[in-house]
């Protein structure tokens, strides 16, 4: 089922993408749409990259992710914690080894932080140390999430 689509429907369906009709009541499921952003992965590296070492980013870093993969206006999300529950409640969270480019949600410091894979386990963004830099994840957190470099809000 390709992302973006919208499902919709009026009777009874049983398959992935399908929706269910209970009398008056329509459930449908709605798939985030999916768009290219106006960084690419490797660009949004490297202005990262650029950054380590910089303390002007202490504790933005959905921010920092934002800004990095070419969004200059705001998420449409409060904070990183905002954001992961929106990307939680459309199913776009993944477990396991991130990507290169995949943003990596992580527990730190009695809050949720957001970095970017490099893979191989790094990552780089706003560090709870308050500067940005590369670190490996294990470091930093057991608790973690990641999910593709999507802001479905941002401009």
């Amino acid at each position: 089922m390709p992302a973006g689509e919208y499902f919709a429907c009026h009777g009874s369906g049983r398959g992935v993408g399908e929706c269910t009709a209970r009398g008056e009541i329509v459930v449908e499921h709605r798939i985030a749409e999916r768009v290219a952003n106006p960084r690419d992965t490797e660009a949004a590296l490297d202005w990262q990259l650029e950054r380590v070492g910089s303390t002007a980013w202490q504790d933005w870093s959905l921010k920092f992710q934002r800004m990095a993969f070419g969004y200059a206006q705001d998420s449409g999300w409060h904070d990183p914690a905002d954001a992961l529950k929106w990307l939680d409640h459309h199913a776009l969270l993944r477990e396991g080894a991130a990507p290169r480019g995949a943003l990596v949600w992580y527990q730190a410091a009695d809050r949720v932080r957001v970095a970017c894979s490099l893979g191989s386990g790094q990552m780089v963004g706003p560090l709870p140390c308050g500067q940005v830099g590369v670190a490996t994840l294990t470091e930093l957190s057991t608790d973690y999430v990641w999910s593709d470099p999507h802001f479905p809000f941002g401009h």
